[in-house]
Formats: structure tokens, C-alpha cells, sequence
């Protein structure tokens, strides 16, 4: 683990914080996919569905505006416009890493999935077991499990929301 993680404290690092990280990401569950929309009930993709989690949670304040992106940018590119937004958030700290397992996120974590070449999908860790919700086209908002095997050939990425 990148010792900058073991430096800051996580945001949620609390049950009560967990517990609410865990309600605001249920009460999104069954919206529908929308590209680079954050409306709940209504439709959403999933940079803008961790962006909306993270604002409703008080961690990110209101009125923090996650950019849009392009739908098929992995197809033809190898770097993520993701990665190079979140490596630039000083309140979240990459946990470094080559390669990942399950194990290492923790409840708040934004996790990041390579699709063609790059990270090009993302979500947040809600429970210890490793369960994280995101949004996907088709299906949008669900759970899904870090250690199902497409999930976690797929984890590339995993930042830290920290306490500065």
C-alpha cells in the first residue's frame, strides 16, 4: 500500500459514515443509465453517480461538478480520462498498486475498471465484503461484487477519499 494512504485517514472511516454511505447508495438503485446525466430516479452515468454519492454523503461539497466524458473513449485511447481527473483531486489518495485483489478496498473507495484500454468505468466500495455500486449501460444503478471474476480482471484503480 502507498504509504500517502497510511498518512491520511478516510473519509469514512466511521460506522456512522458507512451507514450513510451505504443508504445514499441505495437510494439510487434502479436508475436508468444516462450518458453524463446525475438526475436520481431518472438516469445517470457512473462518474457523475460517484460524483452525486460523494456530494449527498458531505464529502464533496454541493455544487462539486464531476465532468462529462465521451461514451466510447476506451475504444481508441489508452489513457483514461478518469485516471487523469482523479490523480489531480487532492481530496482523494491513489492506493498504489500493480495489481489488485478484493481485499484492498475499503467502504468509500472509488474503484476504477479498465474497459478496452484504459479506466473507463468507476463506482464506490459500500461494504467491507467488497460490494460496490455503479451504473452500468445496460442495467443501471446496481450493486456488484470487486471479487466476481469480471469485476476484478477488469479493477485497475482504487482512490482513497481522504480527510485533509
Amino acid at each position: 500500500m502507498n504509504p500517502s494512504v497510511i498518512r491520511h485517514s478516510s473519509f469514512f472511516d466511521t460506522a456512522a459514515r458507512v451507514e450513510l454511505l451505504q443508504r445514499v447508495a441505495a437510494s439510487w438503485l434502479g436508475t436508468t443509465f444516462m450518458p453524463n446525466a446525475a438526475i436520481k430516479a431518472a438516469g445517470v452515468c457512473c462518474q457523475k453517480l460517484v460524483g452525486a454519492i460523494y456530494t449527498e454523503c458531505g464529502f464533496l461539497p454541493a455544487g462539486f461538478e464531476v465532468p462529462s466524458g465521451p461514451m466510447n473513449w476506451s475504444h481508441a485511447n489508452t489513457r483514461s480520462l478518469i485516471s487523469d481527473y482523479m490523480d489531480q483531486q487532492p481530496q482523494f489518495c491513489a492506493v498504489e498498486r500493480q495489481t489488485f485483489d478484493a481485499t484492498e478496498a475499503q467502504p468509500g473507495d472509488m474503484v476504477g475498471f479498465k474497459i478496452g484500454g484504459c479506466v473507463q468505468h468507476c463506482g464506490i466500495v459500500t461494504a467491507a465484503d467488497g460490494t460496490f455500486i455503479h451504473c452500468m449501460r445496460p442495467g443501471g444503478v446496481l450493486f456488484g461484487l470487486l471479487r466476481e471474476a469480471s469485476n476484478a480482471q477488469r479493477l485497475d484503480r482504487i482512490w482513497r477519499p481522504i480527510i485533509q
